[in-house]
């Protein structure tokens, strides 16, 4: 089994930033999964999204249907790891994977399903496509802003100047769900130790659903 070493990771990083299955599932393959286990995850949603959205016109291509076995099978790993660890983050996306699967299976999910106690089911929760690894630096940075229309993650000071008193009042006035378009994001000591990047992608996911939200893949 091959080693993570930063040409890996920053090839990992670049294609889930562009949603770009394919390229994830190569860099995976043959390399553990516990060191990127948030990353892999997100790769395998898209993969298996993609995989049967794309079902119907690529039926004839062998590559394509073994690329979507391969992302099921990635999937299934990732919520089976995912459940075992329990880090913040990961029963958010254990679930996605698992809503994933069920569609995939073309069958109605199961009562395993199910959020545990203190997490928000899956259901529930609003897409937004936004950058996981943005808002986790925004954690790690200071106070920053989350565009609730656009995804997009700003600095406070980098509003538009026809949202300063959104800018102010930021802090104690945005909700969940609200017609509010910035959600502030709070600082937050980040996580430490040879996973940090993974495990600081998990907070943020977990942070994203408590306030009623979970990523989806950024398209230009």
């Amino acid at each position: 089994m091959t080693e993570w070493d930063e040409e890996a990771l920053a090839r990992l990083r670049a294609a889930v930033h562009r949603g770009d299955w394919a390229a994830g599932l190569e860099v995976l393959r043959d390399r553990p999964l516990e060191p990127v286990l948030q990353y892999a995850g997100d790769v395998a949603l898209t993969a298996v999204a993609r995989g049967r959205a794309e079902g119907a016109r690529l039926a004839q291509a062998e590559g394509a249907r073994l690329a979507q076995a391969e992302g099921a099978r990635l999937a299934a790993d990732c919520r089976a790891l995912l459940a075992e660890r329990g880090h913040p983050g990961d029963t958010e996306l254990a679930m996605e994977l698992a809503t994933e699967l069920a569609a995939e299976a073309r069958a109605e999910p199961t009562t395993e399903l199910a959020a545990p106690p203190g997490h928000t089911p899956h259901a529930a929760l609003l897409p937004l496509p936004v950058d996981l690894g943005a808002v986790a630096a925004a954690m790690d940075d200071g106070f920053h802003v989350l565009d609730l229309e656009r995804g997009d993650v700003l600095a406070a000071d980098e509003l538009p100047d026809d949202e300063a008193q959104t800018q102010a009042q930021a802090q104690t006035q945005l909700q969940p769900h609200g017609a509010e378009r910035w959600l502030a994001i709070p600082p937050g000591s980040p996580p430490e130790g040879p996973e940090s990047e993974d495990a600081r992608r998990g907070v943020a996911r977990r942070w994203l659903a408590e306030q009623g939200y979970r990523p989806v893949p950024r398209t230009l």
